[in-house]
């Protein structure tokens, strides 16, 4: 073998010739490197750089992305108890596009962030819940609304020495998912991933035998077969998993809500849920499940323009004739 065969680097596989996991689509590889370079840039300016190019690329977004201004206008509205056009729903979801972009400024930064400079920015009550309720040595879960950021929340609860677990949605790309799972434990978060393979409640599970808080954004269905609740007058699903995984383990859950400050987030931590079986396992998940709910909604009510819900939050309206459908 010649030395320039030693050194060549190798081939890259063609397209067919990928895993089916890592193949992409060209959508999926703006995606990823959308992200990858928001991140880049994030960290390269200042941080009031930063917060600038977020302000304008929310308003930018804001402007020009109509179907994401529509959903986001109908959850707002729906909040809010006005009609869409109300000029405090207008307002209203301007910022929570602003708001949004702050969100990932924060979490791309906030590696690069100290541990004393992330419990400095964090405006907390009722860490004693968590710590008081894992010296019974079950663990617990904290559930939260997609409020705030929940990612600076992890980072927060890991710099005061709790272990948390998390779970995060299995994305596509397969790299980008890796991406933010990366970021994630770099600020001191264990990830499982969430895929369509089972074994996640397992896992959640063990970490809470070890004694760890298994942290869960419980507000959003993914799966399609949530628990049916009412929030703000209107029937959506939430997920059961949260509920199912209490009641399985006797870990209790704590309601953990965070908001955006002016210079960082504020997290409020509620005492122990505690709920005892009744048998009816199906009756009791729904019953903790609409516990959570009712918490989720008012939290929301309080700040409804910093709840990142930017998919439709209840189910679209129908498509009719003279009005056509929503792009997905």
């Amino acid at each position: 073998m010649s030395a320039n065969e030693r050194t060549a680097s190798p081939r890259p596989l063609p397209a067919d010739d990928l895993p089916e996991a890592d193949r992409e689509t060209l959508a999926e590889r703006l995606t990823y490197h959308g992200y990858a370079a928001g991140d880049r840039l994030a960290r390269a300016l200042s941080e009031r750089g930063a917060r600038v190019l977020a302000r304008v690329l929310a308003a930018t977004g804001h402007a020009m992305l109509r179907t994401v201004r529509e959903r986001v206008s109908r959850n707002q509205a729906q909040v809010l108890g006005l009609p869409q056009d109300d000029p405090l729903v207008r307002a209203s979801t301007r910022e929570a596009f602003r708001l949004y972009l702050r969100y990932w400024v924060d979490t791309f930064r906030l590696r690069d962030l100290s541990r004393e400079q992330v419990l400095d920015r964090m405006d907390a009550t009722g860490l004693e819940h968590i710590t008081e309720t894992l010296r019974e040595g079950r663990g617990a879960i904290a559930v939260l609304p997609h409020m705030g950021n929940w990612d600076a929340a992890g980072a927060w609860i890991a710099a005061e020495g709790v272990r948390v677990v998390s779970v995060a949605e299995e994305l596509r790309p397969r790299r980008l998912f890796e991406l933010f799972k990366r970021h994630r434990e770099q600020v001191g978060l264990q990830i499982v991933g969430l895929n369509r393979n089972g074994g996640v409640g397992r896992k959640l599970a063990g970490a809470l035998d070890q004694g760890s808080l298994v942290a869960l954004v419980a507000d959003r269905d993914l799966s399609g077969r949530g628990v049916p609740v009412e929030m703000f007058g209107r029937e959506r699903t939430v997920p059961a998993g949260p509920a199912l995984l209490s009641l399985t383990t006797e870990a209790p859950v704590l309601v953990c809500v965070v908001s955006t400050t002016p210079t960082g987030w504020r997290i409020n931590i509620e005492p122990p849920i505690r709920c005892e079986s009744t048998g009816d396992r199906r009756a009791d998940v729904t019953a903790l499940t609409r516990r959570l709910a009712e918490r989720f909604e008012e939290a929301i009510a309080s700040n409804p323009a910093d709840w990142h819900v930017f998919q439709p939050g209840w189910p679209e309206p129908r498509a009719t004739s003279e009005e056509p459908a929503a792009a997905p």
